[in-house]
């Protein structure tokens, strides 16, 4: 089943997403000869498409995205954000169905997204903004580009597909409306999208160096204590946080 939708998408991947798809997969093997055995093709051509920037044709490309369709999470993002964002553009420009509104659902685009994308988001909902040089401490990133990659290919892709609108921004100079500093060469979340209702509490865990640090939304107006009971059973964790008095 897989292989023949594979076979019958082909046809209708732009070529600068091939190459992405192609560069993904790389990246989670990070060795073109195993990944040319995957393929069936000789290592040489893998490098080819590599260090020339070409895209694979459709004698290849079948095998390369079903490879990493398995492989790749994002390339699983790649589809579902780039092909689905294009055609839902197509039919909203024929009318077939109009084109979605903003739901303000944070969540939708959490899920839409990897791990060190969501650290970026969260992190941006909790601070409000965020210089690149703290993103990438943040991530763990090799460089800024691969946060800017990141900001500009993953997590705006996701919510302009969700909500219509990109939901992180660079500002060169902003106020902050909750202080009233002016904030210099930073990202910015768009809060404005997220106001709509939300189904669910949001949660995220993330694995640091030497902790986990869970993340979860919480009612605004919810008073709590600062001191926390934590218990572990059975691989559960179970958080207990008093309400305060005041």
């Amino acid at each position: 089943m897989l292989k023949e939708t594979v076979q019958k998408l082909t046809p209708f991947i732009p070529q600068d997403l091939r190459l992405d798809i192609l560069v993904s997969l790389w990246e989670e093997y990070r060795d073109s000869a195993e990944m040319a055995d995957e393929l069936g093709c000789e290592p040489a051509l893998v490098d080819e498409w590599l260090k020339q920037g070409k895209a694979p044709d459709d004698n290849y490309m079948p095998q390369i995205l079903s490879l990493g369709l398995r492989r790749s999470p994002r390339v699983r993002q790649m589809l579902r954000v780039d092909m689905l964002e294009e055609i839902e553009s197509l039919l909203a420009q024929l009318e077939i169905f109009p084109e979605k509104k903003a739901d303000g659902d944070l969540g939708k685009i959490l899920d839409a997204v990897d791990e060190r994308s969501r650290r970026i988001l969260w992190h941006l909902w909790w601070n409000r903004h965020a210089e690149i040089g703290d993103l990438v401490v943040l991530t763990g990133a090799e460089s800024d580009m691969e946060i800017l990659t990141r900001l500009k290919e993953s997590i705006n892709p996701a919510a302009r597909h969700i909500l219509g609108k990109d939901i992180a921004v660079f500002e060169s100079s902003r106020i902050d409306p909750v202080n009233g500093e002016q904030v210099l060469f930073s990202w910015w979340l768009e809060e404005d999208s997220l106001r709509g209702e939300r189904t669910q509490p949001l949660m995220d865990i993330f694995e640091e160096d030497d902790h986990i640090a869970i993340i979860a939304q919480l009612p605004a107006s919810l008073n709590l204590d600062k001191e926390a009971e934590i218990e572990r059973k059975d691989g559960i964790v179970r958080i207990r946080i008093r309400k305060s008095q005041r």
